[in-house]
């Protein structure tokens, strides 16, 4: 008797084995007449965990080459780097689309500050705005530029991210803040500008976090366009606001040590999302082994001929 397994597709209990190809075990589906891998993604040939694993690495900082030889090493899986870093683009966009829903609970205290990375020939200014707390960090953005338009909008996606406007600003002394944080918070936001190295009102903070953006610089260092820089800048906010450990923190991410519903744990929940499983009903019309009526092929009854008229010679010879 053939071990029945549930389809990925339509989650009906009745599998079957349907051969190996390349050491890979394939099911076929007697419901949906389709054939897929178990522990898969839908129209993916990968187990999810195995992508998942990829997609963590490389925004821990490790090469695509690198995690290349991870794969086929760990898992005998040969596959090439274009196709790593398409796993990497989809579910950067994914991670990204649902880590919107997430509101977190910030303090009244805010750090900003910006560093310059040379990208594909040219320098590119990362902006981050860090919450001082929770060390959650609201905004990334990336620009050609300094000026107060890029801080305008940097203060201004930090407080859409928070859903409030902080009490307190910290920066350094770039003169494109002084602006930019009165255009987006007027009056009621207080801007205090750091000097180095000092304990109070310093930007030791976000300088450290700057630190620990190794893993970015690694990443982003290899790309020369300005879109897929910030698709990548983005996807790494996530990472570290969701999945990297801190230490000041007791060793957990910022979102989990704020103690409220988080909208993933890890990658491997960002690949595999959450999804309902219904259980999954036969339809009366469908037999044991037969595919259900909505998939067989009705054959058209053919057209009836059209009577003639019979014409004046033939009616002659009738009479006869």
């Amino acid at each position: 008797m053939d071990n029945l397994i549930d389809c990925k597709y339509c989650h009906a209990p009745n599998a079957i084995r349907f051969g190996t190809r390349k050491g890979v075990q394939y099911y076929f589906c007697k419901a949906c007449r389709r054939k897929f891998v178990p522990g898969t993604l839908p129209k993916m040939k990968t187990a999810s965990h195995i992508v998942a694993s990829a997609v963590g690495a490389y925004f821990r900082g490790m090469p695509l080459d690198s995690i290349q030889g991870q794969l086929q090493q760990d898992y005998g899986l040969t596959m090439s780097e274009y196709g790593i870093y398409k796993w990497i683009e989809r579910f950067s966009e994914k991670a990204i689309r649902e880590a919107k829903t997430f509101k977190p609970r910030v303090g009244d205290v805010w750090i900003a500050d910006e560093t310059v990375l040379k990208v594909g020939g040219r320098n590119l200014w990362f902006w981050d705005i860090i919450d001082r707390d929770s060390r959650f960090l609201l905004a990334s953005r990336v620009s050609t530029t300094r000026t107060t338009k890029d801080a305008q909008a940097l203060m201004e996606a930090a407080a859409q991210r928070a859903g409030k406007v902080p009490k307190v600003v910290i920066t350094d002394k770039l003169a494109a803040y002084i602006d930019g944080i009165e255009l987006a918070f007027g009056a009621d936001t207080r801007h205090i500008q750091s000097k180095p190295f000092t304990d109070e009102n310093s930007t030791n903070v976000i300088e450290r976090f700057h630190g620990t953006l190794k893993e970015r610089t690694d990443i982003v260092r290899g790309f020369k366009s300005l879109v897929k820089s910030k698709l990548i800048t983005d996807a790494w906010l996530v990472h570290y606001n969701f999945f990297k450990e801190h230490t000041t923190l007791g060793d957990m991410p910022p979102a989990q040590r704020m103690g409220i519903p988080v909208p993933f744990h890890d990658w491997k929940e960002v690949v595999e999302g959450k999804r309902e499983t219904k259980p999954f009903e036969v339809p009366d019309i469908v037999e044991k082994g037969k595919a259900p009526m909505s998939r067989i092929r009705r054959v058209p009854r053919p057209k009836r001929s059209q009577k003639v008229a019979p014409t004046m010679s033939r009616m002659r010879r009738m009479r006869k």
